[in-house]
């Protein structure tokens, strides 16, 4: 009777432990599906019960450091920082704990390397870049010693892959405190690392679809790859505006300027208070639109909203700019004069505002004139896909140009739209009439050509020319726009290792 009785007691204690991991997961699940819907308040909610019905571990801390984790970032709100520290060292207590009695738990070495991920990306933000090169560390031993423990725990390479990919950007001034730390840089096996995480993971997808995404637009510049990455995770959460909002971005790099509207407005109807950052951007990104379509009053309106919301310096400079630009197509000078006198403002870390600059001392210091008023609407045809009008314009703008910094632009265009209409012989004997002029401003349209070069000879077959050729656009790839030429020149790279 008495072994009866043990055998029950033993099943009930271990039935009790079952539903309580379950629920305490069944819990944590909730909390995400809110968390990645944007429903923070909800989120916050779930994770504080977590915190009341399980005080010692780790997951309620974690999980509410990571909402104001998200805050931080999408608004650099000071309050916001101090909330995220206070639960991620008390998440960080609880860690140590587990993993003083058991150094071996690996989903506890994966919230730890997640906790000191946050960290690393929060003390960049606050620009203390050795404290975030340390936490970077952190993370990385404890990401791989999970996978040391269990190679097929997936979602521990999605941190991996994230510093692989990311140390590879980290600028000549910062390298040292690389080499202190030891970390290492792959962008091939950082991306092949996050693949990994969405392909086989369980609860990093959501994160490795939104990474994968950005990754596609803004350094590979596939942004075929990019939507199917995003669109895979949209459905799930209607109202991550952050989501939504990468979208559109995509779409407007990929040359689909109306297709990103739709979204671009679902951000600003959403509207979301805790990620008011998000908002004005797509305010921005509205006004980019617009200014690519030749519609300047429309992208004055959205490019003040930005300016007027906006709480950081990315894009401000840029947005002046075009301002500036677009009072001046409309015959307003003052407002020109104005604008263009902010367009200084920007972050020069951000390769349009670095541009923006650049162009602005220049035009403060010389008239514009009407060929460069020209020059910026043919520029938007080709963006918006009006190749064929571009192309007849230019043909008749080119033979009046003496100035080399216009006709350097004016030949850049006409090889882009020559290209988009199959004119080959055209548009690479523009591009090569690139390099014998001089410049002052347009240097960046050096390495475009040589970038115009390698794309023809792929396009064409010739591989091995079009190899020659991208090695010398990377080379020469130093000026404004950096940024996104290396990503077109990474997209070709890998267009032509399938051949």
């Amino acid at each position: 009777m008495k072994k009866s009785i043990s055998i029950l007691l033993l099943f009930f204690i271990l039935s009790i432990n079952s539903v309580s991991s379950q629920s305490l997961q069944s819990l944590v699940n909730q909390g995400i599906a809110k968390a990645y819907n944007m429903e923070l308040d909800a989120a916050e909610k779930i994770y504080d019960r977590i915190i009341d019905l399980y005080p010692d571990d780790p997951h309620g801390y974690y999980l509410t450091a990571q909402i104001y984790y998200w805050t931080f970032l999408g608004s650099k709100d000071k309050g916001e920082y101090q909330v995220f520290t206070k639960f991620a060292d008390l998440a960080q207590t609880k860690i140590d704990k587990i993993l003083d009695n058991d150094e071996k738990n690996v989903k506890v070495l994966y919230i730890a390397g997640n906790l000191a991920l946050f960290k690393a990306m929060a003390n960049a933000v606050n620009e203390s870049s050795v404290d975030a090169f340390w936490s970077s560390k952190n993370a990385v031993n404890y990401f791989e010693k999970a996978i040391q423990l269990n190679p097929k725990f997936y979602d521990a390479y999605l941190g991996l892959g994230l510093f692989d990919y990311a140390m590879s950007f980290v600028p000549e001034f910062l390298k040292w405190a690389v080499k202190l730390t030891g970390l290492t840089s792959d962008k091939e096996r950082g991306l092949k690392y996050i693949k990994i995480a969405f392909n086989r993971g369980t609860s990093e997808t959501t994160e490795a679809a939104f990474h994968l995404s950005k990754i596609y637009t803004d350094y590979l510049a596939d942004y075929d790859s990019a939507y199917y990455f995003i669109q895979t995770i949209i459905p799930r959460y209607p109202k991550n505006t952050l989501f939504i909002y990468q979208y559109a971005v995509s779409l407007i790099k990929g040359g689909e300027l109306d297709r990103a509207i739709q979204p671009l407005n679902t951000v600003i109807r959403l509207n979301n208070k805790r990620f008011p950052q998000i908002t004005a951007l797509a305010h921005y990104r509205k006004g980019e639109i617009y200014f690519k379509k030749n519609q300047f009053k429309s992208a004055i309106k959205e490019y003040e909203l930005f300016l007027d919301l906006y709480k950081d310096l990315d894009f401000t400079g840029i947005a002046a700019y075009n301002i500036a630009l677009s009072y001046k197509m409309l015959g307003q000078d003052d407002d020109y004069k104005k604008y263009m006198n902010l367009a200084s403002d920007g972050n020069p870390d951000v390769f349009e505002d670095a541009y923006a600059m650049t162009k602005s001392e220049y035009f403060l210091k010389n008239d514009i004139d009407d060929i460069d008023l020209k020059l910026v609407k043919i520029k938007n045809l080709i963006e918006y896909g009006k190749n064929r009008i571009a192309y007849d314009s230019l043909k008749i703008l080119l033979p009046v140009i003496d100035n080399g910094d216009q006709k350097a632009l004016a030949l850049l265009f006409l090889s882009e739209s020559s290209y988009n209409l199959n004119k080959f012989a055209e548009s690479i004997q523009a591009a090569e009439n690139i390099l014998s002029l001089k410049m002052k401003i347009e240097k960046w349209t050096i390495p475009f050509s040589y970038y115009m070069q390698s794309k023809l000879n792929w396009r064409v077959g010739a591989k091995n020319d079009a190899r020659e050729f991208l090695v010398k656009a990377e080379s020469e790839n130093k000026y404004e726009f950096q940024d996104y030429i290396q990503s077109l020149i990474e997209n070709l790279k890998r267009k032509l290792k399938r051949f």
